[in-house]
């Protein structure tokens, strides 16, 4: 899927997105950022942090930037900020393709439900590391296929995957393909949401050599 057709995919959802999509991707949400043990001197950075609905469950001393390339989600993401008063949060509209930072800039570095949308995966997981320092941790929230799936739901993915540029997603996304170029130091992975169809993914940012 191309850029244009996510931020198109994007615009038509965002006037109701916390209402929906939103409560659906709440519990993964919560969990992750559990997970995380993020500490008042911890730097994070979110990839498709989108309306910005996962800032409340960050400790408020915690500095988080979150990126997007949905001009339509940020203005909500902004709002949000404002209307929950959230201290040390900033969105800015970025691609996670392309991201502005210097190396080593982040202590977290969270892909939260975008690695299946981005254009470029690849792409997406060599930033994410750069921007990541060393021995830091990167997380992703994102539906993954996976070996152990029932063969029903492999077949409708499978089936789904003509109209992903409609769904703004891809629905058939193997974990072993994916991290066999992302090369990621993998160590934990649980399933989180609806049916337990998306999981969460902890890596650490391991030096390459």
């Amino acid at each position: 899927m191309d850029d244009k057709s996510i931020i198109k995919s994007y615009k038509r959802v965002s006037g109701f997105y916390d209402y929906t999509f939103g409560q659906i991707f709440r519990p993964g949400q919560k969990k992750l950022v559990s997970m995380m043990g993020c500490t008042p001197t911890d730097k994070v950075l979110e990839i498709g942090i989108g309306t910005g609905t996962s800032y409340k469950y960050y400790p408020m001393e915690t500095e988080v930037t979150g990126i997007d390339i949905s001009p339509d989600m940020l203005e909500k993401a902004k709002k949000n900020i404002r209307k929950y008063n959230l201290q040390n949060k900033d969105v800015i509209l970025m691609n996670g393709e392309q991201l502005k930072f210097e190396d080593n800039s982040f202590d977290k570095v969270v892909g939260m439900y975008v690695v299946s949308v981005t254009q470029n995966p690849n792409l997406l997981i060599k930033e994410m590391k750069r921007v990541c320092k060393p021995n830091g941790d990167i997380y992703l929230v994102n539906h993954f296929s996976f070996e152990t799936d029932s063969k029903f739901m492999k077949v409708l993915e499978k089936g789904l995957m003509p109209v992903s540029k409609y769904l703004g997603w891809r629905p058939y996304f193997p974990f072993s393909e994916f991290n066999a170029y992302a090369k990621l130091n993998v160590q934990s992975i649980s399933k989180v949401n609806i049916f337990d169809y998306w999981g969460i993914i902890h890596a650490i940012n391991t030096p390459a050599g």
